[in-house]
C-alpha cells in the first residue's frame, strides 16, 4: 500500500486526504491510491470550482474525470479575506506562498469551510463504465490533487473560487497602510490613522482614561502611542527629546514569522549564463541560509544565550 506521504507531505495536503477518507470511501480510495502511485493519472488541471483530469485505465483511450467543488461566492470571500487580513501572520505566510496551520479558524469565523464538509459538496463524473462514486479513476485524481496542493497551496484556494493573484490582491488591499497624518515616520493602518485624528477614538479613549484613578495597561499603551507620535513629528524631536518618554513604547525582538519571505516572493533567481535556473536556485538557498544566520545572531545579541528557539521549530 502506498504511504500517505507520497501524496503530499504538507499539513494541508494531508488534511485534504483525511477529509476524503472521512466520507467512508476507504475501499474505493485504496484502489485509486494504487492508480495514482503507478502514474495512471496523466493530466490534472485545476480551475475555479473544478478539476479536470485524464486517467489511464484498461482501455486505450484515457478516461476523462471531472471533479466539481462548489466555490465560495463573492460575499463569502469578502468575509474570509477580511478575517485573514486581520491576522498579520496569516497575510505574511500567504504572501510568502505558505499555508498557515490555523487558517481554517479564519474560514470558520466566516461561516464557511476551506475543505469540503461532506461528500455532498463534491460532484464527480468519469467516462469509465463504473457507476460507483468515487470510481478508482476519480479516487486516483483525489490523491494526485494532494500532491498538487502540496506543490502549490494556492490551488486549494483556486478550487474554492479564488486564484493566487486575486487572493493576494485582496489581502494587500485590506492591509494597505496610510501615512501617519503630519508625520514622515512609519505608516499605520487606516483605522489607526483615523483613530489618531483630533477627536478620534484614540483621543477620546485617552481623555476618558485620564479621568480615572489608577494606571492601566491600556494607559501605558496610549503613552507609547503618544510617544511615537512625538517621535514621528520631526527629526529634532527625536534627537533632542527626553529619552525616558519612550520607555513606555513596547518593543519585541523576535524572528520573522516567515523565514526568507522576500526570497519566496521573488521566486527563482536567474543568475549566470548556462544553467540559469539551477544557479539561481542554489544562490537563493545560500541567501536563505544567510538570512537565517543573521536572524539567529541578532536574537543572540539581543537576548544572549537565553533566547528560546522552540517557537522557531518547524519554520522553513
Amino acid at each position: 500500500m502506498a504511504r500517505k506521504s507520497e501524496f503530499g507531505g504538507s499539513w494541508w495536503a494531508k488534511r485534504w486526504i483525511a477529509v476524503l477518507e472521512s466520507f467512508g470511501w476507504s475501499n474505493r480510495l485504496q484502489r485509486g491510491r494504487s492508480y495514482a502511485r503507478y502514474g495512471n493519472v496523466l493530466e490534472v488541471v485545476v480551475a475555479p470550482g473544478e478539476v479536470r483530469a485524464k486517467v489511464r485505465g484498461s482501455r486505450p483511450r484515457p478516461y476523462k474525470v471531472t471533479i466539481r467543488v462548489k466555490p465560495l461566492d463573492d460575499a463569502e470571500w469578502q468575509r474570509v479575506t477580511s478575517a485573514l487580513a486581520k491576522q498579520a501572520v496569516f497575510a505574511a505566510r500567504l504572501l510568502a506562498g505558505e499555508m498557515p496551520e490555523n487558517i481554517e479558524e479564519a474560514f470558520a469565523q466566516s461561516k464557511v469551510g476551506l475543505f469540503p464538509a461532506s461528500s455532498r459538496d463534491i460532484i464527480t463524473t468519469c467516462s469509465c463504465p463504473d457507476w460507483a462514486n468515487p470510481c478508482k479513476h476519480v479516487a486516483a485524481v483525489y490523491y494526485v490533487l494532494g500532491q498538487e496542493f502540496d506543490r502549490d497551496p494556492f490551488l486549494l484556494f483556486l478550487l474554492r473560487g479564488r486564484s493566487r493573484d486575486e487572493l493576494v490582491t485582496a489581502l494587500r488591499e485590506k492591509r494597505v497602510p496610510v501615512a501617519c497624518p503630519g508625520a514622515d515616520g512609519p505608516s499605520r493602518s487606516r483605522a489607526d490613522a483615523a483613530a489618531a485624528q483630533p477627536g478620534g477614538a484614540a483621543a477620546r479613549g485617552r481623555r476618558r482614561r485620564s479621568d480615572g484613578g489608577g494606571r492601566s495597561g491600556a494607559e501605558h499603551e496610549d503613552d507609547g502611542q503618544a510617544a511615537l507620535q512625538a517621535l514621528y513629528a520631526s527629526a529634532q524631536a527625536f534627537w533632542s527629546g527626553n529619552a525616558r518618554r519612550f520607555e513606555a513604547v513596547p518593543i519585541s525582538v523576535k524572528g520573522p514569522a516567515v523565514s526568507g519571505a522576500i526570497l519566496r516572493r521573488l521566486g527563482k533567481l536567474g543568475i549566470g549564463g548556462t544553467g540559469r535556473e539551477a544557479i539561481g536556485t542554489d544562490f537563493t538557498a545560500v541567501l536563505a541560509d544567510y538570512y537565517d544566520t543573521v536572524s539567529r545572531e541578532a536574537l543572540a545579541l539581543a537576548y544572549g544565550n537565553g533566547y528560546d528557539h522552540s517557537g522557531d521549530e518547524g519554520r522553513p
